[in-house]
């Protein structure tokens, strides 16, 4: 990468500086301060550019003519663009472009006039206006006037600021002044020198870096400095805090955000309290935590069971049975109805009669007309017709005897 005139090699800076190879600009002008003119601007620009300014008026002004120096520390020696600009109330009116380079070893001198006939002069590509006229910007460097001693007035105005580099960028005959390398954490005890410690605050003390407080979630659990606060708290082994591990019974543990939790627990086993120090307490084989925390095994009018870690269907109460084949809904039919009498799918139902499930067997309630339950069998329901039969005339066993040994309408005749 070319070093041509970079920032690497150029400074503005005092003739103190006493380097070999550098430039002197002088901006004088014949306009009137600060009617005309109330403030100048100098840019060198090399690969890049580089701006002093101030201002002609007010408390902290410096008469024209104004001086900057240019210094080349290395890389190429040109070309450089010196341009001159003067401005009034902020809005720029004149200016002067000089295009030169420098000569190795030499101080040259280069003087811009800011002319009263070049504001609002235009002129062509590579020219500039120069007391009314429009001249080439090009300058030969050995066409310039040699410095040939004496220290030329600098104006302060026109000097960088300083800054913390063993050197007196600000041409006040002092170096690295207002940086306080006693307390100044980003140059502590010499320029350059940042306070910094891993997840940590820092200050700078006498000249020392110090460590302050940890950051959130971090501790210097090995109590050197030199590596900060080195340890997250958010890990098995220092979970909230240096040294305290985290573990649960029955499970895989996690800590987040410094707390130790519950990640998963073992097979069959749950953390139902919620509660990592007791870790996953809970058997999932119970029928109050059947296969999940809170998830109850009971079954409609049945007894349930919950061994295998689900709920199963072990016996119907007395009366109900599981006639639709779905455990989920425990015994739901009654076994005391006419379609599910006894047991399910067990029809009850008599011969010429109602028939009755009340007590869970069938039975006749009522038989119909002229008929009787006359034997000792229920299946058979109202078996006798009593409307004819001279031994069951009317009833079971009222039999007609002669001389009336006939039965008609349940009578005896």
């Amino acid at each position: 990468m070319s070093r041509a005139v970079a920032i690497a090699g150029l400074a503005l800076l005092a003739l103190a500086c006493n380097e070999p190879t550098q430039l002197f600009v002088v901006v004088q002008s014949d306009m009137d301060v600060p009617a005309e003119l109330d403030a100048v601007r100098i840019e060198v620009t090399g690969s890049e550019t580089m701006t002093a300014s101030g201002s002609l008026s007010g408390s902290r002004a410096v008469p024209l003519p104004r001086t900057v120096g240019v210094v080349q520390t290395g890389g190429e020696l040109g070309p450089l663009t010196v341009r001159a600009v003067g401005s009034l109330r902020g809005t720029d009116v004149v200016e002067r472009v000089a295009r030169t380079s420098f000569l190795p070893g030499e101080t040259r001198v280069l003087t811009l006039g800011l002319s009263r006939g070049c504001v609002g002069a235009v002129c062509g590509a590579g020219q500039t206006c120069s007391a009314g006229v429009c001249v080439s910007a090009e300058v030969s460097p050995s066409s310039l006037p040699t410095y040939t001693g004496g220290v030329p007035r600098f104006d302060a105005g026109f000097c960088p600021p300083e800054t913390c580099d063993g050197t007196d960028n600000d041409c006040d005959g002092r170096v690295d002044e207002g940086f306080m390398l006693q307390t100044n954490p980003n140059s502590c005890g010499q320029c350059g020198r940042v306070c910094e410690f891993a997840h940590a605050g820092a200050s700078c003390v006498g000249g020392q870096c110090v460590m302050g407080a940890c950051d959130p979630g971090f501790d210097d659990c090995n109590q050197m400095d030199v590596d900060g606060c080195e340890r997250a708290l958010n890990t098995l082994a220092d979970c909230g805090r240096c040294n305290q591990p985290c573990e649960v019974t029955g499970g895989t543990a996690t800590c987040g955000a410094g707390t130790c939790q519950v990640m998963s627990c073992d097979a069959g086993l749950g953390d139902c309290d919620a509660d990592a120090a007791t870790g996953c307490e809970q058997t999932l084989d119970t029928l109050t935590h059947c296969g999940a925390c809170g998830a109850p095994c009971a079954r409609a009018n049945a007894t349930a069971s919950c061994g295998s870690g689900s709920c199963e269907l072990v016996a119907c109460d007395a009366g109900f049975g599981d006639c639709n084949g779905d455990p989920s809904d425990g015994c739901e039919a009654s076994l005391d109805t006419l379609t599910d009498c006894g047991g399910c799918g067990v029809a009850c139902a008599a011969a010429n009669a109602t028939a009755t499930c009340a007590t869970g067997a069938c039975e006749v309630d009522t038989c119909d007309m002229w008929f009787a339950d006359c034997d000792p069998t229920p299946m058979t329901g109202c078996e006798t017709e009593t409307r004819r039969d001279p031994a069951n005339c009317g009833g079971c066993g009222i039999v007609c005897t002669a001389p009336t040994d006939r039965c008609v309408n349940g009578s005896c005749q």
